[in-house]
């Protein structure tokens, strides 16, 4: 039960952090409340394309714990889905960090939150199996 909600917990949050990354990619104004949030307004064209790829790492996290929901059909075995699992921990982990530690007053007030709670929801995902 508890891991069911943790990983509908994590598809909301990684889908609507895609949709903060396509948003940034498409040029919203909100950059200071991403990467270090020294650049306020639009991000210039490199950070956008990161901005774009990161979209799809999102996105491939929303569908892998989509997997773990049964929503789609998984396409790692299940030792090959607990290494995905513990690699998303760590991923969620430095996410954490790094925007726990920014200097960014706004970046913080968005993210500090939601990423200490995206790291405890991917770590009992993976503790499941």
């Amino acid at each position: 039960m508890l891991t069911t909600i943790a990983a509908g917990f994590l598809v909301a949050t990684t889908a609507l952090v895609a949709l903060f990354q396509i948003a940034l990619a498409l040029g919203a104004p909100w950059g200071e409340y991403a990467y270090g949030g020294a650049r306020v307004g639009k991000l210039p064209v490199g950070f956008r394309i990161n901005s774009v790829v990161s979209t799809f790492v999102m996105l491939a996290q929303t569908g892998h714990y989509l997997a773990q929901l049964g929503v789609f059909e998984p396409l790692l075995d299940p030792a090959g889905n607990n290494v995905v699992n513990w690699v998303l921990v760590g991923f969620t982990g430095l996410a954490a960090i790094a925007n726990n530690i920014t200097r960014s007053k706004k970046e913080r007030a968005v993210w500090a939150i939601p990423t200490i709670l995206m790291f405890i929801a991917a770590l009992l995902v993976a503790l499941s199996l």
